[in-house]
C-alpha cells in the first residue's frame, strides 16, 4: 500500500522538479546566432540574389581571358563592396584591424596589371586568395588566439559548407516566395521578378549580340575591342558557364559563412607528454650542433681542410635547396611542439637551439646561393630562394619569441611578415633585376653567352627597359625599326601561322636580306623577345591592359 502511494504521489510532482527529466523532454530549437543569420539572408533573398547576379556578371567581365589586365584591381574593389555590403546585411560588423587584409589584397591586385610575369602573376594570385580566405573568417568570427591550424581547420570546414550549399538560392527562393505570398506585392518582392528578368535577358542579350556582330563588322569590331573576345557560340558558353559558377559559389560562401559552423573558441592542444619531443628535438640538436660548427669552420671562416677533389667555390656553391629544405622542415619542427607538447623547459631550451641551428643553416644557404649566382647567373627561382631565406629568417624570430611567449601573436606576425616581403618582392620585379644583373656580368666578363641571352628572350616584358635599351644590352643585334621592320614582314607573310607555305618563305627571306647584311640576325634571341613584346602589346586592349606591356611596347618602339 505505502509502495502503491509512493508511486502516485511520484506521479503528481511537476516533470521540472528533478533536471534529469530535462534530459527526456522533447526541448524547443533554440534561436542561435547562427540560424538569426540564415534567417536574416533568407528574408533578405531579394538583396543577396541581385546583389550576386551583379557581381557574378562584374567578375566575368573583368576576369574573363584576363589574367593581369587594369580591370583586376577594379574586381578587387569591387569584390570588397560585394562582400562588406552583405556583411551590412547580416548585421555583421566590420573591423577595423582589417584594414591590413584589404589593403595588401588591393596592392596584389595592382600588382597583377603592373607585371607581365607569370611567376609573379601565379603568386599574386594565390596571395590574394589566402589573404581573401584569412578576411572573410576574421570578419565574421571572433579569431582572436586562432592558430594556423585552426585557420586551417576552418578553410576546410568553410570550403566543405560551402560546397553542400551550392543549390541554396533554390531553396532560398522558395522560402522568400512562401513568405511573400500572403503579402501584398511590394518593392522588395517586386525584385524578385527583377531578378528573374536579368536571368532571363542575359542569353537573349548574349545571342543578338551575336547576331548582329555577324551581320554588321563595325559592330562586331566595336565589341571585340571592348570586350578582346569573338561573341562566338562557344565563347558565349564559356561565358554563361563562368557567370553561372560565380554566382552559385559566391552565394554559397555567403551560406556557409552564415551558418557559423565554426567554434570561435580555443581548446587547449598541449595534451602531449614533452618527454616524446625532448628525445627527438634532443637528437636533433646533436646533428645541428655538428652542422653548424662545420658551417662555421669550413664555410664562413673556410681554415679547414676540405674533401680531396673539392674546391672552396664547389663546397659553397654545393646544397642550398637541401638547406632550405630543412629550414622549412625545422619550422614546422619548432611549431608543432610549442603547439601540442606541454610546456617545459628542457624542450623550450632545445627548440631554442634548433632554432638557433636554423639561423646558421639560412645563413649558410644564403651563401651558397650568392656563390652559385656569381657563376651561373641569376633566374626567378634563385631570387625567390633567397626571398624565401630572408622571410623563414625573420619568421623563426617570432616563433623563437612565441616559445618564451605564448601571448605574441605569431599568426599575424607571420602572415604580416610574408605578405609585406611578397609585396616588396611584387613591385620590384625579378625579371627586371635578374636582365640588368646578368647583361651587368656579361659585359664586364666580355661574354655574350648564348645561354644566358636565350634565357633572357624568355623573360616577361618587365625585362624590356633593360633588353631593349641599347645603352644597357649591347647584344642587340640590329636597330629597334629594322627589328619592327622583321615583325611586321613575318605578319604580312603569315609566319609561324597554318597557311605559311614554302613560297611566301622564299618572299619573306628576299625581303628580309634586303634590309639585313646578316641573316643570323633574324634568329638572335633578342629578337625573339621583341617578337613576344610586339605579340603582346597587339593584344592589347581595353580590358586587358597592362602597364608594364604599355612600357615595354613604348621602349620597343611599337
Amino acid at each position: 500500500m505505502n509502495e502503491q502511494t509512493t508511486i502516485s504521489n511520484a506521479s503528481q510532482i511537476p516533470n521540472n522538479a528533478y533536471p534529469i527529466n530535462d534530459y527526456f523532454q522533447p526541448k524547443e530549437k533554440v534561436t542561435t546566432k547562427d540560424s538569426f543569420l540564415r534567417k536574416q539572408m533568407k528574408s533578405q533573398f531579394s538583396f543577396f540574389a541581385p546583389a550576386t547576379i551583379l557581381y557574378a556578371l562584374f567578375y566575368t567581365f573583368c576576369l574573363y581571358k584576363n589574367a593581369s589586365g587594369i580591370t583586376y584591381p577594379f574586381f578587387v574593389v569591387g569584390t570588397f563592396c560585394y562582400f562588406f555590403l552583405s556583411m551590412k546585411k547580416l548585421k555583421v560588423p566590420y573591423k577595423k584591424d582589417s584594414l591590413f587584409y584589404i589593403i595588401s589584397i588591393f596592392l596584389l591586385g595592382l600588382s597583377n596589371c603592373c607585371t607581365d610575369s607569370i611567376q609573379l602573376l601565379r603568386l599574386n594570385k594565390l596571395g590574394i586568395f589566402i589573404l581573401a580566405s584569412i578576411l572573410v573568417l576574421h570578419t565574421v568570427y571572433q579569431d582572436t588566439g586562432w592558430s594556423f591550424l585552426k585557420y586551417a581547420g576552418a578553410f576546410v570546414r568553410t570550403g566543405w559548407d560551402a560546397f553542400v550549399s551550392l543549390f541554396t538560392p533554390f531553396s532560398d527562393l522558395t522560402s522568400f516566395c512562401a513568405a511573400k505570398k500572403e503579402e501584398k506585392t511590394t518593392k522588395e518582392s517586386q525584385l524578385v521578378f527583377i531578378l528573374l528578368g536579368i536571368a532571363i535577358s542575359i542569353p537573349i542579350l548574349f545571342i543578338m549580340i551575336t547576331l548582329l556582330s555577324s551581320a554588321d563588322i563595325v559592330f562586331h569590331n566595336v565589341i571585340h575591342n571592348l570586350f578582346s573576345f569573338d561573341l562566338a557560340f562557344t565563347t558565349l558558353i564559356r561565358i554563361g558557364l563562368m557567370i553561372t559558377c560565380t554566382f552559385f559559389a559566391s552565394y554559397a560562401l555567403l551560406s556557409a559563412l552564415s551558418k557559423k559552423n565554426i567554434k570561435e573558441e580555443v581548446t587547449e592542444k598541449k595534451i602531449l607528454e614533452p618527454i616524446v619531443a625532448i628525445t627527438v628535438t634532443g637528437m636533433l640538436c646533436t646533428v645541428y650542433l655538428l652542422f653548424s660548427v662545420i658551417q662555421i669552420l669550413y664555410l664562413f671562416i673556410g681554415k679547414m681542410k676540405l674533401p680531396a677533389g673539392y674546391t672552396y667555390s664547389v663546397y659553397a656553391r654545393e646544397g642550398f635547396f637541401q638547406l632550405l629544405t630543412v629550414c622549412i622542415i625545422n619550422l614546422v619542427i619548432v611549431l608543432f611542439c610549442i603547439s601540442f607538447f606541454k610546456d617545459n623547459i628542457i624542450l623550450k631550451i632545445l627548440l631554442t637551439i634548433i632554432s638557433g641551428c636554423t639561423y646558421i643553416m639560412i645563413l649558410s644557404s644564403a651563401i651558397r646561393m650568392f656563390m652559385y649566382i656569381s657563376v651561373y647567373n641569376l633566374t626567378f627561382l634563385r631570387v625567390f630562394v633567397l626571398w624565401a631565406l630572408m622571410v623563414i629568417f625573420l619568421l623563426m624570430i617570432g616563433i623563437t619569441i612565441y616559445i618564451y611567449n605564448s601571448r605574441f601573436p605569431l599568426f599575424f606576425y607571420s602572415i604580416a611578415i610574408t605578405t609585406v616581403f611578397y609585396i616588396v618582392l611584387s613591385f620590384v620585379h625579378p625579371d627586371y633585376l635578374i636582365a640588368r644583373y646578368n647583361l651587368y656580368r656579361a659585359q664586364a666578363e666580355s661574354t655574350g653567352d648564348f645561354d644566358n641571352l636565350r634565357y633572357l628572350s624568355y623573360l616577361s616584358a618587365d625585362a624590356a627597359p633593360v633588353l631593349l635599351d641599347t645603352d644597357k644590352n649591347p647584344y642587340i643585334p640590329v636597330e629597334l625599326d629594322t627589328m619592327k621592320k622583321f615583325v611586321l614582314l613575318e605578319n604580312k607573310y603569315g609566319y609561324e601561322s597554318k597557311d605559311y607555305s614554302q613560297e611566301k618563305y622564299k618572299q619573306l627571306q628576299k625581303e628580309i636580306k634586303a634590309v639585313l647584311n646578316d641573316e643570323n640576325d633574324f634568329r638572335n634571341p633578342i629578337y625573339y623577345y621583341y617578337k613576344t613584346i610586339y605579340k603582346s602589346s597587339s593584344a592589347m586592349n581595353f580590358r586587358n591592359f597592362n602597364f608594364s606591356i604599355f612600357i615595354a611596347e613604348c621602349k620597343a618602339g611599337l
